[in-house]
């Protein structure tokens, strides 16, 4: 397994759900990362923590993330690279980010698998090695047993699930660490593309979360997947049998 120091990811955002997202998908993909829900927070960290890579939300309250971009790059002759992560996507909000010192610029709408391939190649333009991605000899893995309805948390305690979950759950291991949309969730189940199945999809998703923490002593990594579905987030695995 490769032991190499991985990259440090400052995570600028003041969306809490997004925020949360974004920091436990970096890490969980091998880097280093730490969150931040405004710039003032990571100015108290910074420069004393020698970030690499930092992903900034440009509307951020306070100072916004052209400001800390204007910042770093001033204050050091050597800056950590910069990703602008937003829903601002007109051409001269691009040009703004980039005159700020930006090195790439992404939508907020980019899947996560966008954002981590952004910083591997951020990772090799700085010849940085980066931890290697867990695997399920080395790491704690969730498994799913789809024919007896059960999944096993990475501590071994177990869960008996509802067909419903079966088929959530089912979907997600099938695309690890990628958002699912809700509309395909439910054409997996059988279900139309109307509110009132997409409010039970997400009371299902809800109800497992708090059956898995009760019974496991651990929280599932289901997370709502910014603006898209849902993702599952942890190291898993289908049981073959």
């Amino acid at each position: 397994m490769d032991t190499l120091v991985p990259l440090q990811i400052a995570v600028v955002e003041d969306s809490p759900e997004l925020l949360v997202d974004l920091v436990e998908f970096l890490n969980l993909r091998g880097f280093d990362a730490q969150g931040f829900d405004s710039g003032e927070a990571f100015f108290m960290l910074w420069p004393s923590t020698p970030f690499q890579l930092l992903l900034l939300d440009v509307a951020l309250p306070g100072i916004s993330g052209l400001g800390i971009a204007q910042r770093v790059r001033a204050m050091m002759e050597n800056p950590p690279e910069i990703v602008m992560l937003t829903a601002l996507d007109a051409s001269r909000d691009h040009v703004l980010g980039l005159q700020a010192g930006a090195d790439v610029y992404l939508s907020k709408r980019s899947p996560l698998e966008v954002i981590e391939a952004t910083c591997h190649a951020v990772r090799r333009r700085l010849g940085t090695g980066a931890a290697s991605r867990p695997t399920p000899d080395d790491a704690p893995i969730w498994r799913l047993h789809a024919r007896e309805w059960l999944v096993r948390a990475p501590n071994g305690r177990t869960l008996q699930l509802t067909h419903p979950e079966v088929i959530m759950l089912s979907v997600l291991f099938e695309h690890p660490g990628q958002a699912v949309t809700r509309e395909d969730l439910l054409q997996r189940l059988g279900k139309q593309d109307t509110l009132s199945n997409l409010r039970n999809l997400d009371n299902t998703a809800s109800r497992l979360r708090r059956k898995v923490l009760a019974a496991c002593d651990t929280e599932l990594p289901l997370r709502p997947s910014y603006g898209r579905g849902y993702t599952f987030s942890g190291c898993c695995g289908l049981a073959i049998s």
